[in-house]
């Protein structure tokens, strides 16, 4: 009698979690591990709500007991899980190996992310080097980028789009893009553009690009391309009448099928350019189709080309519900008075502002040298020598 009634709160427990109810769920869970503490399927179901809510410790007590109760390797494969978000990696490593032949393809993937955080290189490339998860392919991609992080932390935006994205991030004025933003928003107003231009600036001035124009136009990414042809002395080139490498400026775009957009003219054209971005709102995780240079990394507009919801929202006391309470979400906004646009950027990049981040970005990279910007040879083709 009690273990049909455990096993009748484990199965409620399992479609309020269907329902994405986990409150409900997780009350389920609990009363069926009362009422048969000997089960491991409740103790397994409960630890894994708890760590996907973030509760490690009490989640590895959980699967822990469960582990006691049953080897089913979901269990470890979870508390493997587990022990990677407490940084004992060697914890985890064991649990992995204990369910490499019988676990999910995922398992080796993991051992793999779990030899990476302990810079065991050499055993990391041989486990990836046999999976065949796209996941795993894009580890083992990434290790030669791996193999340069040596005390150095893993965690933050800048080495996230470094590794995966071979991507330069030039950052923001407050953290230096280095923290993932998730669902926030950020305005970039003139003095954020302009900071990024100027260590854009500083980039081309440092890679000794020898360039022949700056590509880019449209209410949008105009502005830009316009205030670095200024600023670098450079003709602004549409793909037709390009004789060279090319800068290609752009505002702010939306993932790589915006930025693939943006480039297409070009590429059709056969005209070797090196793509920068002010900002880039990601969609999906980082990967080489996004720019090769951009500024910032999140949801972001810049101040004369507000078209996202997210960025045309303003004040409304009588808005108390939705996403936004206290705000609505306004028309869409474009300043097309460009000349406008472009004086006010170049005024805010003469002002004689300190920007110690400039240097510590450029250093970075100077040790984190596997860029596409830096891979980028800008000599002209056969075609427009």
């Amino acid at each position: 009698m009690i273990e049909r009634l455990a096993r009748k709160h484990f199965e409620r427990g399992r479609q309020f979690e269907l329902q994405e109810k986990l409150d409900e769920a997780v009350g389920c869970y609990e009363r069926a591990v009362a009422l048969e503490p000997q089960s491991a399927d409740a103790y397994l179901a409960l630890g894994r709500l708890q760590a996907m809510r973030g509760q490690f410790q009490t989640a590895l007590k959980l699967l822990t007991e469960a582990s006691t109760r049953s080897s089913d390797p979901q269990i470890f494969e979870w508390r493997a899980y587990v022990y990677g978000r407490l940084r004992r990696y060697e914890d985890a490593l064991a649990d992995y190996h204990a369910v490499l032949e019988e676990g999910e393809p995922s398992v080796r993937v993991n051992l793999g992310r779990m030899y990476l955080a302990l810079s065991r290189y050499d055993e990391a490339e041989a486990v990836l080097a046999e999976s065949a998860e796209d996941s795993g392919k894009q580890l083992l991609a990434a290790l030669p980028r791996y193999r340069e992080f040596r005390g150095e932390r893993l965690d933050d935006m800048r080495t996230t789009r470094y590794l995966f994205g071979r991507t330069l991030l030039l950052g923001t004025m407050g953290d230096g893009g280095l923290r993932p933003t998730g669902h926030r928003y950020l305005m970039l107003s003139t003095r954020h553009v302009a900071l990024t231009l100027r260590r854009l600036a500083a980039l081309v001035e440092e890679r000794g690009w020898r360039l022949t124009g700056i590509g880019g136009d449209g209410p949008h990414h105009g502005p830009v391309a316009r205030v670095m042809a200024e600023v670098l002395g450079l003709p602004r080139v549409e793909p037709a009448t390009a004789d060279g490498p090319v800068l290609l400026c752009s505002a702010v775009l939306k993932g790589s099928t915006e930025t693939k957009r943006a480039e297409a003219p070009w590429r059709a054209a056969k005209v070797p350019f090196v793509h920068a971005a002010v900002g880039l709102v990601p969609v999906g995780d980082p990967d080489e189709d996004e720019p090769a240079v951009i500024g910032f990394a999140g949801r972001c507009a810049v101040y004369w080309h507000r078209v996202e919801s997210f960025s045309r929202l303003v004040q409304d006391r009588d808005a108390k519900d939705g996403p936004w309470p206290g705000f609505k979400v306004g028309p869409a906004f474009v300043d097309p008075n460009t000349d406008r646009v472009c004086t006010a950027l170049l005024e805010a990049m003469r002002q004689p502002i300190t920007d110690p981040a400039a240097e510590a970005i450029l250093a970075w990279y100077t040790r984190h040298a596997q860029t596409r910007a830096h891979a980028w040879r800008p000599e002209p083709s056969e075609e427009h020598r």
